[in-house]
């Protein structure tokens, strides 16, 4: 005997939603039952965006922290030479100021 139960029963989108269509039968429920499975699904999807969002600016900081040492003196700014300072200040939204384009 497994415990795993039904390894080829289809997980459904909308676990929630599904429970509340099988309480009742009713054809409003039903048709309130659609559209909350279509609101689950929307949710889900934004969901995940958020957290697919949250890594980017994770990575973003990291590259402007990262940008930011070339404008360091104490770090890598007189390692390399104005115009790659001024590259770096632009990349961050800032006026170039030690060399013009």
């Amino acid at each position: 005997m497994s415990h795993i139960g039904k390894a080829n029963k289809k997980v459904s989108d909308t676990p929630r939603t599904d429970r509340q269509a099988y309480i009742t039968w009713d054809l409003i429920q039903f048709v309130k039952a659609g559209f909350a499975r279509q609101l689950e699904r929307q949710l889900a999807g934004a969901n995940k965006r958020i957290v697919e969002l949250e890594k980017e600016n994770e990575r973003i900081a990291r590259m402007e922290s990262f940008i930011n040492r070339f404008l360091d003196p104490e770090d890598l700014g007189y390692v390399v030479n104005n115009y790659v300072r001024d590259d770096a200040r632009e990349a961050l939204g800032r006026e170039r100021v030690e060399s013009k384009p």
